[in-house]
């Protein structure tokens, strides 16, 4: 028994020495299991760094931090955000619609503006060509010697001598004094035709006469 012990104790003993190539494999395999540790601790810290900022991007102020939670109030802010997309993209086509058909009457209306512009002009010039001051001037210039040559001329015939004698006797009694009464007139201002003389008369009735047998002599010429 204690033979059979010895060479198994020698042969533990001897593992150490022979055992120092395994010791160096078993070395240069822990710094690779550290450097995986490493990245795995990495990566769960930047996971929570980026969890962090979405809960605080969801509501500054929430209680839970729970990576389940923040991931359901994160799906749930993203359905209600792709629905309010899809709602805007509908108001946006809606819009569009309405501004063309907008656009399209506005066309229109410029066009009937346009027109009731040249339908106005054209009222304007008839209201001018009607209403023009050279054409109501003329027929009246017109008219006035129409209304002149519808008077009927007045002739004067030059006295005789006899018939200025005649007269000249007729005035005579009518110039002799008359019997004087007791109520006394006033004296006019201006001579009377009693006060004028037969030469005066006779020769305001040869410059009438001559002057209207010139103008008869002109109207005779013109006619």
């Amino acid at each position: 028994m204690v033979s059979e012990a010895c060479p198994s104790m020698s042969r533990v003993a001897e593992k150490p020495l022979n055992g120092s190539v395994p010791g160096k494999k078993i070395r240069g395999k822990v710094p690779k299991k550290i450097h995986k540790a490493e990245r795995e601790k990495l990566k769960r810290d930047h996971l929570n760094e980026l969890f962090f900022e979405l809960s605080h991007a969801l509501d500054p102020a929430r209680q839970n931090n729970g990576k389940a939670s923040i991931l359901c109030d994160a799906t749930r802010l993203l359905r209600d955000l792709v629905t309010q997309v899809g709602s805007l993209k509908k108001e946006n086509v809606a819009l569009l619609n309405e501004s063309h058909y907008v656009t399209i009457e506005k066309n229109e209306l410029e066009d009937d503006n346009a027109a009731l512009q040249g339908d106005i002009e054209r009222l304007q010039n008839q209201i001018q060509e009607s209403v023009d001051p050279t054409q109501i001037s003329e027929p009246n210039c017109a008219a006035l010697p129409s209304q002149n040559s519808s008077v009927a001329p007045v002739f004067v015939l030059p006295l005789s001598q006899d018939l200025q004698q005649a007269i000249a006797d007729v005035a005579g009694p009518l110039s002799s004094p008359k019997p004087s009464s007791h109520i006394s007139r006033p004296h006019a201002r201006y001579p009377t035709p009693d006060s004028w003389s037969l030469e005066f008369l006779s020769r305001n009735l040869e410059a009438s006469g001559g002057a209207y047998s010139n103008s008869w002599q002109e109207g005779v010429d013109k006619a």
